[in-house]
C-alpha cells in the first residue's frame, strides 16, 4: 500500500502544480485559467516533436517545449488583458472556457490523438527511502511542487510584490493610477504559470501514455485540488493534489473502485464544496 501511495506522488504533484498555477493566476490577475493543463501539454508535446523530428537531445527539446508553453501562455494572457481588462470574473471565466476548447482543438489538429513519446529529462533512476522505491523524477516533480507552493505562499503573504500583485487583481484601475505596471505584472504571472505547467508536464509525461487530449484534461483533478484550497490557499491546493494522486494510485488495490478512477476528482470536488458550505448549513440547522 505504501508503495502504491508513493507511486501516486508524481501525478499528484503534477495536479498540485497545475492547481497552484490556477490559484496564483486567479489571485493576481482575476482570471480563472481552465487552459492551464493544455498550455503544459503544448510544451510537452512540442518537446516530443522536437526530440523525434529534429534529433535534439532530451534537454534541448525540453527547453524548446518549456519556451513554447511559456510563450503560448503569455499570448493568451495578452489576449485576456487586452480584450477583458475591465470585465467581471464570470465573463473572463467564460472567455477562458472558449480559449481552452480552441487550444484543445488546435493541439489535436497539430499533434493528433495518438500518444507521443516524451523523452525523459530526469535520469530514470530510483531511490530507496525507508524500504519504498521512489523514482528520481517523482522526487524532482514533488520538490518543484513544494517549492512552488511554499515560495508563492510566502511571496503573496509577506512581500511588497505579493501585496502589489493582489492589488492588481482587486483594483487594477486604481493600481495603474498609482503607477503600478499592471499589464507587465500580469503578463509576468502568465509567463511564470505557463512555465511551471510546462515543467510539470515535461516531468510526468514520459511515464504516461496519454494523448494530447488526456494531458489537457488533467485540469479536472487540478481544479479539484484548487477547490480544496478554496481558490485562495496554494498550500491547501498542494495537499489536495497530492492526496488525490495517492488515492488514485491506491485504488488499484480495489478493483471495484479502480474502474472509476476518472470519477475521483469529481467526488473530491463535491466533498470540497460541501465542506466549504458547512458553516452555512450548520447555521441553518441551528
Amino acid at each position: 500500500m505504501v508503495q502504491l501511495i508513493a507511486a501516486g506522488l508524481a501525478p499528484g504533484a503534477a495536479y498540485a502544480i497545475l492547481g497552484c498555477c490556477v490559484v496564483l493566476l486567479f489571485r493576481t490577475t482575476g482570471v480563472l485559467n481552465f487552459s492551464q493543463a493544455v498550455l503544459g501539454a503544448f510544451g510537452a508535446y512540442t518537446a516530443a516533436t522536437a526530440y523525434d523530428g529534429l534529433g535534439l537531445t532530451a534537454a534541448s527539446a525540453a527547453v524548446i517545449g518549456l519556451l513554447t508553453g511559456t510563450g503560448l501562455s503569455v499570448l493568451v494572457g495578452a489576449l485576456m488583458t487586452w480584450l477583458f481588462k475591465d470585465s467581471q470574473v464570470a465573463v473572463r471565466a467564460t472567455a477562458m472556457i472558449a480559449v481552452t476548447v480552441g487550444l484543445l482543438t488546435v493541439g489535436l489538429r497539430i499533434f493528433g490523438d495518438v500518444p507521443l513519446s516524451v523523452a525523459a529529462v530526469v535520469p530514470t533512476t530510483t531511490l530507496d527511502v525507508g524500504g519504498v522505491t521512489v523514482g528520481l523524477d517523482t522526487v524532482v516533480v514533488l520538490g518543484l511542487g513544494l517549492l512552488l507552493a511554499g515560495g508563492s505562499a510566502a511571496v503573496l503573504a509577506r512581500t511588497r510584490l505579493g501585496a502589489v500583485l493582489r492589488a492588481v487583481s482587486a483594483r487594477p484601475a486604481t493600481a495603474e493610477l498609482l503607477g503600478v505596471r499592471v499589464r507587465l505584472l500580469s503578463l509576468g504571472m502568465w509567463a511564470f504559470t505557463g512555465a511551471m505547467s510546462s515543467a510539470a508536464m515535461l516531468l510526468i509525461a514520459p511515464a504516461r501514455s496519454d494523448d494530447f487530449r488526456n494531458l489537457g484534461m488533467l485540469i479536472l483533478p487540478a481544479l479539484a485540488a484548487v477547490l480544496v484550497g478554496a481558490f485562495r490557499s496554494v498550500t491547501a491546493t498542494m495537499a489536495g493534489g497530492l492526496a488525490l494522486g495517492a488515492v488514485e494510485s491506491a485504488s488499484v488495490n480495489w478493483p471495484a473502485v479502480s474502474g472509476y478512477k476518472a470519477v475521483l476528482p469529481f467526488l473530491l470536488v463535491i466533498v470540497a464544496l460541501l465542506w466549504s458550505q458547512r458553516k452555512q448549513v450548520w447555521d441553518e440547522a441551528r
